[in-house]
């Protein structure tokens, strides 16, 4: 009797844990009421590596947009490199077509290895022409010399060596991006008469004297 009473009370009292979503996967446990979260393996080495990629992507919303069509190397502290000045800039236009290197701005645009044999007319006075350049060529304004003699030596270096470095030292300011080029004068023919070469390195090397802030060369054919 005792023992049955046991029974009844067992089964009266008996709660049968509800279904749901509070319920874990395996029927383990009491359920919270919060809606079951399954986990997977943990794994230590992707979360470091997650929230390093968070950081990263942080850190990437308060860098400087890039600027388009460059690069950091062109860009040295962080700023973009000026444009070539031996280019001319948006907006200058080259109307004369008896003087096709001079544009709008009132300069002379020249660019090695392409223009060659150059008239440079005064801007302010286009009837005055001052020489013209025979090859651009490494940042130097080249005056070209066939001759390796002359029958006046002296005379042929005044006009042909120190007015015509004259003249081109004159006409650099009227060029773009050329105002402090070198200027030069290049002797495309071999074995040049010994007189004839000592009077044109004196005269080259007289006007170093004179012009201290320019750089002025010669080169010999070999």
């Amino acid at each position: 009797m005792r023992l049955l009473m046991i029974l009844v009370w067992f089964a009266l009292h008996r709660r049968t844990p509800p279904d749901g979503p509070g319920k874990p996967p395996d029927g383990n446990g009491d359920g919270d009421g919060k809606p079951s979260q399954q986990h997977g393996p943990i794994n230590a080495g992707e979360n470091v590596s997650n929230a390093q990629d968070a950081i990263g992507t942080a850190r990437d919303r308060g860098k400087p947009a890039e600027i388009p069509g460059t690069t950091s190397e062109s860009r040295p502290g962080g700023g973009q490199q000026p444009s070539d000045p031996t280019e001319p800039p948006p907006g200058v236009t080259f109307d004369d077509p008896r003087r096709p290197n001079l544009g709008s701005d009132g300069k002379y645009y020249i660019r090695d290895g392409v223009d060659h044999d150059v008239p440079i007319d005064d801007p302010t006075d286009l009837s005055r022409t001052i020489t013209d350049i025979d090859r651009p060529e490494g940042g130097v304004l080249w005056e070209e010399k066939s001759a390796v003699n002359a029958t006046d030596i002296d005379k042929w270096v005044n006009k042909q060596v120190i007015k015509k470095t004259e003249a081109y030292i004159d006409a650099r300011q009227h060029i773009a991006g050329r105002e402090n080029a070198p200027v030069g004068i290049d002797f495309t023919t071999p074995n040049p008469d010994p007189a004839f070469k000592a009077a044109v390195e004196k005269a080259i090397a007289d006007l170093r004297v004179k012009y201290p802030d320019v750089t002025i060369l010669v080169k010999w054919a070999e």
